[in-house]
């Protein structure tokens, strides 16, 4: 029977996956140009335009037995309502002279992203929070030191570089505030084991969308 240990387990094994995609081998190879980084903001920005409403969505459909999660689900997605400006903030500060991301469509890989946590908020609310704690945790441990090494390979200013160096400073500390809203859920084995199919799934779909840049 899953418990919180095989979720914590699924997480990690989530967050310590991320370099494996392939954008992050290209930067780690120093194989990575301009229009690569263009085009990871472009497919970024559909999760992260979506995101918020996922939150607030997933914490409109919280039971009353989850007030912990659905207070924290609305809070956050009040917090990252607009961080989807920090992605076109970059392009147009890189000279991207494409479309508006907001009158273009997401990629497979990144509808895909953006389906599951619909899914999790209107039939397992609460794994909202299992996915949230991958990509916190991916912002974390990785957030920094990607988005330094991406700024110093391409010679980028903060100013061009403010989705990835941002991020990887908030995201610090974030993945423990979303587990202790976790623990003050009362889950059972069933929920953990949802939670873990949760983490596992987000960190694959998550990954797939820096596969679908790269490529």
């Amino acid at each position: 029977m899953s418990d919180r240990t095989t979720f914590q387990q699924a997480v990690a094994e989530a967050v310590a996956s991320f370099p494996a995609n392939a954008m992050c081998r290209r930067l780690d190879a120093g194989d990575f140009a301009m229009q690569d980084y263009r085009r990871l903001l472009r497919t970024l920005f559909h999760q992260t335009f979506e995101g918020p409403a996922t939150f607030a969505l997933a914490g409109f459909h919280c039971p009353l037995r989850h007030e912990a999660a659905r207070a924290y689900l609305m809070k956050h997605a009040e917090e990252e309502k607009h961080h989807y400006e920090w992605l076109i903030s970059d392009l147009r500060n890189v000279g991207d002279d494409g479309p508006d991301p907001r009158s273009t469509f997401p990629g497979p890989a990144t509808a895909a992203y953006v389906a599951f946590n619909v899914y999790c908020a209107l039939r397992e609310p609460v794994a909202r929070l299992a996915i949230a704690a991958v990509l916190e945790g991916i912002g974390g441990r990785h957030g920094t030191t990607y988005g330094r090494r991406l700024a110093t390979t391409l010679g980028l200013t903060r100013a061009q570089a403010s989705f990835f160096l941002s991020h990887g400073e908030l995201d610090v500390g974030h993945v423990e505030e979303v587990l202790a809203t976790i623990d003050a859920c009362d889950l059972g084995p069933r929920d953990w084991a949802f939670m873990a199919h949760a983490a596992r799934t987000a960190g694959a779909l998550y990954n797939g969308m820096y596969d679908e840049a790269a490529s």
